[in-house]
């Protein structure tokens, strides 16, 4: 998908093995950013190498529904979003949306949501995938809009989801939401 916007030439496109160091770049940007956003933490993220991902790219993966897509304006990643498909047989029509961002500087320029239509176009392309699920923190009202905008609906939230200390030892604890979409 190319549109245009006041970045210039927005791309969004499937990641393949050589785009893994700019999504690892952006990845731990996101983490250094955002800790509550993310189930994983810089300090353990920060020494896996870009190639650690190469399964979320989905390769291998006959059926389709595991994949990682990237926005770019010029030459440089300004947004990406993952999905993984399931693959217990019971759950194998579901995936799960992660790894969601937009770089600050480029939020509130409709790249996101841009992203999130892309994906669920590709994820449409899997054979049998009948479901996608998220989960965002309940505090983050403009995530959650956008979701919606996608056409997903809450399902529950799950109190003290996550638990981010500090430096001193205090506990902060997040909520997250998870949200569905029946494709």
């Amino acid at each position: 998908m190319s549109t245009a916007n006041d970045t210039g030439t927005l791309r969004i496109a499937r990641l393949g093995p050589a785009d893994l160091v700019a999504f690892k770049a952006l990845r731990d940007e996101g983490l250094r950013l955002h800790p509550e956003a993310f189930d994983a933490d810089l300090d353990n993220e920060a020494a896996r190498p870009p190639e650690s991902y190469v399964g979320r790219l989905g390769l291998s993966e006959a059926k389709g529904g595991t994949f990682l897509m990237g926005a770019w304006t010029g030459q440089h990643m300004v947004g990406m979003i993952g999905l993984e498909r399931q693959f217990l047989p019971k759950l194998r029509h579901s995936a799960e949306l992660n790894s969601m961002l937009v770089r600050p500087h480029n939020a509130g320029r409709g790249i996101g949501l841009a992203l999130m239509l892309e994906c669920l176009a590709e994820a449409r392309k899997a054979n049998g995938l009948e479901l996608i699920t998220l989960r965002v923190s309940a505090d983050n009202a403009s995530a959650i809009r956008l979701y919606e905008k996608a056409g997903f609906k809450a399902c529950g939230t799950v109190p003290r989801a996550a638990k981010l200390v500090d430096g001193q030892g205090r506990a902060r604890y997040i909520d997250r939401l998870t949200m569905a979409l029946v494709l």
